[in-house]
């Protein structure tokens, strides 16, 4: 899952809690260890509802607030953890995409193209090196 680390970071109560997470070197090294590897890294995209998705039927709540731990789907009744729920989601994403963009289903296929998600920016400023 791509997080906004830029926005956590923002944040007065996440700053040094995403800072000493280092998840922007976690996201780095699992790229690299992919490319050398011939594997690939699938992302979904941040704003995936993972968590509000039914992983039976597909049905997405409008509002499913942090403090709800179970998932409760209005149209098939499914009744399940939340994080369960929101893995299941994520596992369904990675499947459709490997199975899609190679149609063998093997997730050792390298295929460039079905990365999804967005790239690294990297830094976009020089830094100063005197002030």
């Amino acid at each position: 899952m791509d997080l906004d680390v830029a926005g956590m970071g923002r944040s007065r109560r996440l700053s040094r809690r995403v800072a000493d997470a280092a998840f922007g070197e976690i996201r780095r090294r699992l790229t690299y260890k992919t490319r050398r590897h011939g594997t690939r890294l699938i992302v979904a995209d941040r704003w995936f509802p993972s968590s509000k998705t039914c992983s039976r039927c597909g049905a997405v709540k409008a509002k499913l607030p942090l403090s709800v731990d179970v998932f409760e789907c209005d149209t098939c009744g499914l009744v399940l953890d939340r994080d369960e729920n929101a893995g299941d989601n994520l596992v369904a994403i990675a499947t459709t995409c490997v199975t899609r963009s190679t149609g063998t289903g093997a997730a050792g296929d390298l295929d460039p193209a079905a990365v999804v998600g967005s790239k690294p920016r990297g830094a976009d400023r020089k830094t100063r090196t005197t002030r």
